[in-house]
């Protein structure tokens, strides 16, 4: 039975010697990896200790999974359009984050002070970290990047400026006036950010990473190399909300090579689909399945358009290869299960970028960017994917590496560890 904390008036709960302690895990609902980590936790105690609170469709499944959870609102939404992440449109559209995020720290702390939580786990959460700071409660900080320069474009931003409208052989003039728009917001509102990145990692007891250790590291490219950063990060393996033995495989459509392609419903990854119907339609002896809220006036018939799933894993076990993004948790799914994937990272993420350039480097994957993106393209990529077997089997020895990590294990008896502190005595 799913509980539903209200936000409004949230009875404080007694401790009882069955539940010695109370974790409150605070969730991005801005992409749905975030809620596979905390599951991933969760699922390590007794659920009667634990409360998550999030939004939107990631609220919904935390909901779904028989949690109690608890309403709060986003600290941050991210725009793009025709494949691309537009900063310049994501920084106007936030342009009231500060005032934001002192609302959800005053609504989180409440939310802490009447469930009587003796820990705090915040995935990507700024103001769970301010909230517990100012209750005086450990908290461990979930991500997998804890430097920026990338995210700004810091260190290309000089050329950026004075090649936007310059440089007509390769880039058009709106292509040009949105690099040195990025640029000039990107520089301003950068030692904001800055500021409130130092001020969130001076506050949390640990960050924890939910990667490989290195050098199989996908997020390495963005992890700080401050050593005040670096003393605080733990990297503990990856966090799946479920262990790989235990996934069930999904019945195959067919008895042909099976493609599973996941592109959500960002409108931005529209082109995506569309290359994906003309692949399938130039590859029909390969059977794929597509999760995605998008539809087609035409489907060919090795083609089953579904909508989104609580239990990707399932599909991903069963199929020869899959097209997707490159978010962190998807990355970490897919090479848990050893899966070989062809990435096409959302155009400018510089994250999802970064991600996809490492995936490459580890060879259990292949990259293929929006300017690029055809459907002749997609099909030829993914016929290299199906006769090629060095993706998998390096995709295979990672997954040999997250068993043995364990990394949901391992992160819940640091977070047991930290809980029972303020209780000692």
């Amino acid at each position: 039975m799913v509980t539903t904390v209200s936000t409004r008036r949230t009875p404080a709960v007694k401790r009882t010697s069955r539940v010695p302690y109370r974790i409150y895990i605070s969730v991005n609902g801005e992409g749905y990896g975030h809620s596979s980590r905390a599951l991933a936790v969760a699922r390590q105690f007794d659920p009667a200790c634990i409360l998550l609170g999030s939004y939107g469709y990631v609220l919904e499944r935390l909901k779904r999974a028989g949690y109690a959870t608890v309403e709060i609102g986003p600290e941050v939404k991210f725009f793009g359009e025709d494949g691309s992440f537009e900063l310049s449109t994501t920084i106007l559209k936030n342009s009231t984050w500060p005032l934001v995020i002192n609302k959800q720290t005053r609504e989180e702390a409440r939310i802490m002070r009447e469930y009587g939580v003796t820990c705090v786990i915040s995935d990507c959460r700024a103001a769970a970290v301010f909230a517990a700071a100012r209750l005086g409660l450990p908290c461990l900080f979930v991500t997998n990047q804890t430097q920026f320069d990338h995210f700004f474009q810091r260190h290309n931003r000089q050329k950026v400026t004075e090649r936007s409208f310059s440089d007509k052989r390769s880039r058009t003039f709106g292509e040009g006036h949105r690099d040195l728009k990025d640029a000039i917001l990107g520089g301003a509102v950068e030692p904001g950010v800055e500021m409130v990145v130092k001020s969130v990692f001076r506050e949390v007891d640990e960050i924890v990473i939910p990667d490989f250790p290195p050098p199989d590291t996908v997020c390495l490219p963005v992890l700080s190399h401050r050593s005040q950063v670096m003393k605080l990060q733990r990297i503990v393996g990856p966090l799946t909300a479920w262990k790989p033995d235990s996934v069930v495989p999904a019945a195959r459509p067919g008895s042909g090579s099976y493609v599973v392609g996941t592109m959500g419903g960002h409108q931005y990854r529209f082109p995506l689909f569309g290359a994906m119907i003309d692949a399938a339609y130039r590859l029909p002896h390969v059977h794929f399945d597509i999760f995605s809220s998008f539809s087609a006036a035409c489907v060919p018939p090795n083609v089953r358009l579904l909508e989104f799933t609580d239990s990707p894993e399932s599909y991903y076990k069963a199929c020869d290869l899959v097209v997707t993004q490159a978010g962190h948790s998807t990355a970490m799914e897919l090479l848990s299960l050893g899966k070989q994937s062809l990435l096409v990272p959302d155009y400018r993420q510089i994250e999802q970028e970064s991600n996809a350039a490492r995936m490459v480097e580890l060879d259990v994957s292949s990259q293929l960017t929006y300017p690029d993106l055809s459907g002749v393209e997609l099909a030829r990529r993914i016929q290299h994917h199906l006769a090629t077997r060095s993706y998998e089997i390096n995709a295979l020895r990672l997954a040999r590496a997250a068993t043995e990590l364990d990394g949901s294990r391992r992160l819940a008896e640091i977070v047991r560890e930290y809980a029972l502190r303020v209780m000692a005595y």
